[in-house]
C-alpha cells in the first residue's frame, strides 16, 4: 500500500543528493581547506631596523687647484693709483668676461689679457689652495671655489681687490707642505715691488734673467758665486739667496707655484713676480 502524497522515486533523489552533499565535505576538508588557527592569522610582528649614523658629507680635499681672473677698480686693494674704472664698470666688466669664458673662450686667454692682478700673465691666474684655513684667498671665495663643480667657472664675486671669477681646475697631486729654497732676484725700473737701487730696463732684466738661469742649471755651476753676482734682493748675496724653509700661502703665487713644482736639487727657469724676475733653486 502507497503511503498518502507518496510520490515514487523522490526519496532516492534526496539520498543521492544527500550522499553527494556530504563526499564534497569530506573532500573540501581534505585539500587542507580548515579554519585557520589564531595563531596563523596573527600579523607577523615587526621588527626595527636599526639605523647605523648618518654618513658624514666628504671632507674637502686637502689641496684645490684653480684659476683666477680679477678685474680692479679705483679704491681696491692693491689697485694701482692710475686705475680709474670705476667700481660700477669693474662688475659690467667682470660680467661680460665670465661670460666669454662660459662662451667658448678659455679663461687662461683671457687672464693674460685682462686681468689685474700682477703676475697674472705669467702664471695665468692658476692658484693651488689649502681650504683649512691657511690660505691668502678670503675664506668665503674659498667656501664658493670648493662648491664649484670641476671645470666650471664663478660668476664675478666681490672681494677687496676687486671683482674676481674663479674656474675650478681638477685638484694637484698632494705634494710637500713646505720646502726650502734659495733664489736670485733681477729687478728693474717700473716693476711693481720696484727696487731703488735697479736701472735696468724690464727686457733687459729678462734677458739677464735668461741668462742667469742658464749658467745655474750648467754642470759644475757654482749657484752661490751666481747669487753673489747677481741678485737684486736686499741682503741676498750674503746668504746666497736662501729664503729658508716656508711654507704654502707665504709667497707670491707665481713664485710659490714654481718653488714648489721643483725636485730636491733642481733649479727652475725665468719666473716673473711683482719683484721682477726669479730663478729658484730647492734644496729640501
Amino acid at each position: 500500500m502507497l503511503l498518502p502524497g507518496y510520490e515514487p522515486g523522490v526519496s532516492v533523489i534526496v539520498i543521492r543528493i544527500r550522499v553527494a552533499y556530504v563526499l564534497c565535505c569530506f573532500a573540501w576538508l581534505g585539500c587542507g581547506h580548515r579554519a585557520a588557527s589564531p595563531a596563523a592569522t596573527a600579523p607577523a610582528p615587526v621588527v626595527p631596523t636599526v639605523l647605523g649614523p648618518a654618513p658624514s658629507a666628504a671632507a674637502p680635499p686637502e689641496l684645490i687647484e684653480l684659476r683666477l681672473l680679477t678685474v680692479a677698480y679705483a679704491g681696491a686693494r692693491g689697485a694701482p693709483a692710475e686705475q680709474q674704472r670705476t667700481r660700477e664698470q669693474a662688475a659690467a666688466r667682470a660680467k661680460m668676461l665670465a661670460s666669454m669664458a662660459r662662451g667658448g673662450e678659455r679663461l687662461a686667454q683671457l687672464v693674460m689679457e685682462y686681468s689685474d692682478r700682477a703676475g697674472a700673465a705669467e702664471d695665468r691666474g692658476v692658484m693651488r689652495v689649502r681650504p683649512d684655513g691657511s690660505s691668502p684667498l678670503s675664506p668665503e671665495l674659498v667656501r664658493k671655489a670648493l662648491a664649484l663643480p670641476v671645470g666650471s667657472i664663478s660668476d664675478p664675486l666681490e672681494q677687496p681687490e676687486g671683482f674676481v671669477i674663479v674656474e675650478r681646475l681638477p685638484d694637484p697631486p698632494l705634494g710637500p707642505a713646505s720646502i726650502a729654497a734659495q733664489h736670485i732676484l733681477i729687478g728693474y725700473a717700473g716693476s711693481t715691488k720696484e727696487l731703488p737701487s735697479v736701472t735696468r730696463s724690464e727686457a733687459e732684466a729678462r734677458s739677464l734673467a735668461e741668462q742667469v738661469a742658464t749658467e745655474a742649471r750648467q754642470p759644475g755651476s757654482d749657484w752661490n758665486e751666481l747669487a753673489n753676482r747677481y741678485t737684486d734682493e736686499p741682503g741676498g748675496r750674503s746668504r746666497a739667496g736662501d729664503l729658508g724653509k716656508f711654507t704654502r700661502g707665504q709667497m707670491v703665487p707665481p713664485f710659490e707655484q714654481a718653488a714648489f713644482a721643483l725636485k730636491v736639487g733642481e733649479i727652475s727657469g725665468v719666473v716673473k713676480t711683482p719683484f721682477g724676475f726669479h730663478i729658484i733653486r730647492r734644496y729640501e
